[in-house]
Order: C-alpha cells, then structure tokens, then sequence
C-alpha cells in the first residue's frame, strides 16, 4: 500500500463545497438514490455509503453480463461524489466485471480515464495499480496523459516504494499497445531522475524510448504485427483516427509480408466500416485519409487502400440511411482526388459489387443529401456507364440506375435546370452501351416533360436539342410539343430551324396530308394551328405550284386556302374558329414580303375560302425561291 501516513485529509470527501458530515452523506445519498437499477442487483451495495454489511447477500455485486451501460452509470456516478470509500467500490466494480466481461459498444473511455485521476487525487495508488493491470489484460488501454500523471503522482509525493510496481504497470502497458511520443519518454525520464531511481529502472525506460525511435523514424524497423494490431486497437479505443492513419502508413511501410498488410489493411476498413454504424458525431474516415495523405502524399497504393476503404465506409453509412455522413465520405475523396469509381470495395459485399452498382450507390447518397450536382459529378467521373465487359452488372443494377437518372431528373425539372435534366436523359440505359437490353422507345414520356418545361420556360435550345435527340433515336415525340417548337422557332425569327422541325412534323403525320391538294392549287390548313405554321404550309403550297404561278398565263390560275375545321365541330362552336381566320389573316402579314389573301366564299362544310392574289405569290418567288425550292423540295 503506498497511501502516505500523516499527509491524508481528514475528511474524504474533501471537495464537496459543504464539508459538514451530515451534509456530506446527504448529498451522496441524493446522487446515489438516482441510480437506476434492475431488481436483482443489491440496493444496499451500490446505492448506499456504507454498502452491504450481510454475511451472504443473495443479491448481485457485480453487473451482469450484457448490462455494461449500468456499470458505466454507476461507475460515473461514484466519481462524481469523490467519497474515497465509494472509489474503491468503483475499482472492486470495475475488475470484478472486467475480469469476465470483454469492453462493447458501451464501454465509455472517458469514465476510465476519470476514475484513475479520481484514485491519484484520493491518494489511492494502489487501487489505480489494480484498474491499470486490468486494462492491459482486457487491451482497453487509458489515456497517456492519465500515466503521466500516475508518474507525476509518485514523484510529487515521492513514493519510491511504487517504482518497482511502476515501472513493471509501465511495460505492460507498452506492450498492450500504448504509444508514446518522444516528449513522453523525456518527461517520464525527467520525474525518474526525480525520484532517484537506480540506473537499471532508468535503462528499462530508455530501451522502450530506444525502440520506438527504431521503429517510428526510421523506414527499416523491424515489423511487429502484433504491436501494431494493439496500437491500432487501441487508437480505436481512444477514437484517435489521425494517429491511426499515421500508424498505418509507418506499418505498410515497414512490412515485409503482403499477407500482414493485407490483414492490417482489412482491419482498419472493419474498424472503420463498423463505426460508422454508430450513431456519433464526425466521420473517422475522413480524418484517418486525411492523415494518410499527408504521410503519404504520392503513394498510389495508399490512395487505392483510401478509395477502397472510402466504397465500404460509404456503402455503411448508406444502409443506416446517414446520408450527411455519407457525403462527407464522397467530399473527401473528392477532395483527395481519388477516382474511386473505377475500384471495388475492401470488406463484404462490396468486394464483390459491380461499378454501376457503386456508381448508384455514391449518386444516391449525393441526392438525398441534397446535392443534385455532387450526384452529376460521380455518373460523369463513371463516364456513365452500365454494363460492360470488364464492368458486368445485372439487370437490377440497371433498373437502379433507370430509377436513380430519374429521380434526378424531375430534381432538375423542379429546380429549372434544363440543359442538366437533359444532360442526364441523354444517358440512360440503353443509349450509352449496346449492350444494355432497354427499349429505349419508354422513354417518350420523361422528354416530353422536359420539352414540355422547356416549353413553358420558353427555351428554345435545350428543347430543339432534346427533339433532335429523340428523333436521332426513333423515340416518339408528342406533337403538340412538336408544334410548340415549330412556333416558338417563328416567333423568335429562327425560321430556319422551324422549316426544318416542320418537314419533320409533315413526314411524322403531325399534320392532315397536303400532297394531294398542292397539285390542284388548293391549300387546306387546320383552324388551329398557330400563324408561323400556317405561314410554312403557304411556303410549301407556293413552292409547289412555282412554275404554274411563274409562267405565262398565271393570270387566270387561281389559288385557294381553305380554313379547316375538325370533324367533330359543329357551326355553332365558332370562337376558336374566328381565332384561327385572325392568325391566317397574321400569317400572311408576317410574310416577307407580304403576301395578300381575299375571301371568297364559304363552302358547304361552313369553312371559310379564300384566293391568295397572284401578284404577291409571285413577288415573294422571286425573292425567295433561291433558298425556298432547296428546303420545300423534297421527297
């Protein structure tokens, strides 16, 4: 026992602010009845001061197996009251559990660390000794900074007694895993000579420092796989990632066996993968590539292990529907620029899974993270691709990648993002590989809703593209959109691409068939369609009947335009029909040079006629019919 006599308070429970006994116990009493405890444990032990005083107690002193979360809970609640007594019920606890018990998921690194400080401010040496053995045989090793202070407490108050049992806890800590920086060693060196401990003592030390500095600065250290596996256990313990991926890079490069930095390799991307399982705060991948990269700046190697490992961590945070978490995986690939959508996951599933497969997965994680064009930017990386003969996917793959383009897609549409949807359409299955076994003729409908958007947005080019798109791959495109286009066009003076949509339209069957009523100088045109439409059918109906209307005896022909009506419309629906005389009337105004139409008579179906005079069909031939013949004359 190395509690000094004379130098203790008298009271133990020292830091309360009110000293008195009696307010003391009361104040214990209070925290201690907060416990929350199952029915079999014994009230009397763990909820009072005193403890259990029965000579056999048929409840339990220990946890249970499987409740660590109720040992930490009292364990914490002990500390906070400070009462030397308690302390040593929390140590009791603590090993008794511990011998049984291998630390989970519960196991708070924090109220370990506390509890040792806890016993050196209580002067209980010995009592830290029994909680520091424990440790290292359950390989949950404490803080550094707390064995510097267990020095620190041997040393202030010069206990050279503890030296032996402290240098022998020291060793045993070292080779459970702890890892010490140089400072370390120096300082505890220091409080040695303090304590004037012999030369051997002093020596143990040194030897520790002297092989650590083998084996941290220089690149031919010896490998020991087993200390590192206990260094790397231990930085996951401690949640200390950065030093983490600086241990890695020290191992890999020191390793001699392919099989040790493989296993060392599939451990960390375990140790990664699960704890990104659990519900914390921070992303441990990113600090550990972070700290990899800066070691190991132009390792390709490295950078594959952080991309694969990236795949895993990324797919882990997926099926826990983290999508935040799972983004600032992609972000910091991203940053590090790692091309990770050419590699295969590390661990599980993963290793197995197809490109498309992970290419889906990262896209998904952007998109219900919020981030339309992160999603963008992972399909371009993939150069969007499916299936291929080194890439071989299935068809689920396929219908997840239908899905994802989609969903995309109408995100786009919501937000006006048209020359983007579009971007997008253009590569779904079916039109990047041959491969892909997709009817591409299901995609009409998803077009013309983003022709349809473009519409009302009045943009004309990515809506002209999207057409020429559909068409160039015999997709059906809606001819009311069609028409739209053919308008739009004219009314922005883009007459050109409007002739051309037009004949398109013509040969699509958009439009009742002319070829037989331009022969006989008669032009039938539907009441609703727009002026600019109207006017392109005059073209068509001008350079028909060229050579009739240029030759001599033009002057007794006669060209007539019948306004037509639908089948199903009666005389009395005469609204929609008057607005169509308007726009015929507009049509022939908007012409250069302007043409001249007369009415004539209605014929018995209660459709308006009208001649188009002679003298301003010929002046416009004159002028037009250069570049006219060469779009109206075709097959």
């Amino acid at each position: 026992d190395y509690r000094l006599s004379g130098k203790r308070p008298s009271l133990p429970l020292q830091n309360y602010e009110d000293s008195e006994p009696w307010k003391v116990d009361k104040n214990a009493k209070q925290i201690l009845e907060m416990i929350d405890l199952p029915r079999k444990y014994c009230r009397f032990y763990f909820m009072t001061l005193r403890g259990c005083e029965r000579a056999k107690c048929w409840f339990w002193h220990v946890p249970e197996q499987g409740h660590e979360k109720i040992c930490m809970a009292i364990l914490k609640t002990y500390i906070s009251i400070k009462e030397s007594g308690l302390l040593k019920r929390a140590v009791q606890i603590f090993v008794r559990y511990y011998r049984e018990v291998t630390p989970g998921e519960d196991f708070a690194f924090q109220v370990l660390n506390d509890l040792l400080i806890c016993l050196l401010k209580n002067y209980l040496l010995q009592e830290a000794f029994q909680i520091l053995n424990v440790t290292v045989q359950i390989n949950t090793l404490p803080a550094v900074d707390v064995l510097l202070k267990v020095f620190e407490h041997v040393a202030s108050l010069n206990i050279r007694d503890a030296v032996p049992t402290l240098i022998s806890t020291f060793c045993k800590l070292i080779d459970a895993g702890m890892f010490l920086e140089f400072e370390h060693f120096n300082y505890i060196i220091k409080l040695l000579h303090q304590l004037q401990v012999s030369s051997q003592e002093i020596n143990t030390v040194l030897n520790i420092k002297s092989r650590f500095q083998e084996r941290h600065f220089t690149g031919n250290w010896l490998f020991d796989f087993n200390l590192v596996m206990a260094e790397i256990q231990h930085c996951k313990l401690k949640n200390d990632w950065t030093k983490m991926g600086t241990l890695y890079v020290n191992a890999r490069t020191g390793c001699e066996h392919s099989d040790d930095l493989q296993k060392l390799s599939l451990c960390i991307a375990e140790i990664l993968t699960r704890d990104s399982e659990k519900d914390r705060p921070g992303v441990p991948f990113c600090d550990f590539a972070d700290a990899v990269i800066k070691n190991s700046p132009c390792n390709e190697a490295d950078r594959i292990f952080i991309g694969r490992a990236g795949i895993s961590v990324m797919n882990s945070y997926r099926k826990v529907l983290q999508w935040i978490k799972g983004r600032k995986v992609l972000d910091k690939l991203h940053e590090l620029q790692i091309h990770f959508t050419v590699l295969k996951g590390l661990i599980g599933a993963e290793r197995l899974a197809s490109r498309c497969q992970i290419v889906n997965n990262a896209a998904e994680i952007f998109l219900k993270a919020g981030s339309l064009d992160g999603a963008t930017w992972v399909l371009r990386e993939s150069e969007w691709t499916t299936n291929a003969p080194l890439w071989p996917c299935d068809e689920k793959d396929i219908l997840n990648r239908h899905n994802l383009l989609c969903s995309l897609v109408h995100k786009y549409l919501r937000q006006s993002l048209y020359r983007q949807a579009f971007e997008v359409l253009q590569n779904l299955p079916g039109f990047q590989n041959s491969s892909d076994t997709v009817d591409v003729s299901q995609y009409s409908c998803i077009f013309n809703k983003l022709i349809n958007a473009c519409f009302e947005s009045k943009n004309l080019g990515v809506s002209s593209s999207a057409v020429d798109f559909m068409l160039s791959k015999n997709i059906a495109v809606d001819f009311f959109l069609l028409r739209g286009l053919i308008t739009g066009l004219g009314r922005s003076c883009l007459w050109s691409k409007a002739r051309t949509y037009y004949k398109t339209a013509l040969s699509l069957g958009c439009y009742p068939p002319l070829q037989g009523s331009l022969h006989h100088k008669i032009l039938p045109i539907p009441f609703y369609v727009s002026e600019v439409e109207m006017l392109l059918a005059i073209e068509l109906f001008l350079v028909s009947n060229a050579s009739d209307i240029q030759s001599p005896g033009a002057a007794t022909q006669t060209l007539q335009i019948i306004l037509k009506r639908c089948e199903d419309q009666t005389v009395q629906n005469n609204s929609d029909y008057q607005a169509g005389m308007e726009r015929l009337i507009l049509a022939a105004r908007v012409s250069d040079p302007k043409l001249f139409l007369k009415h004539v008579t209605v014929n018995v179906n209660m459709e308006e006629v009208y001649s188009l005079e002679l003298t301003s069909a010929l002046k416009w031939l004159q002028e037009n019919m250069k570049w006219a013949g060469k779009v109206w004359l075709f097959q």
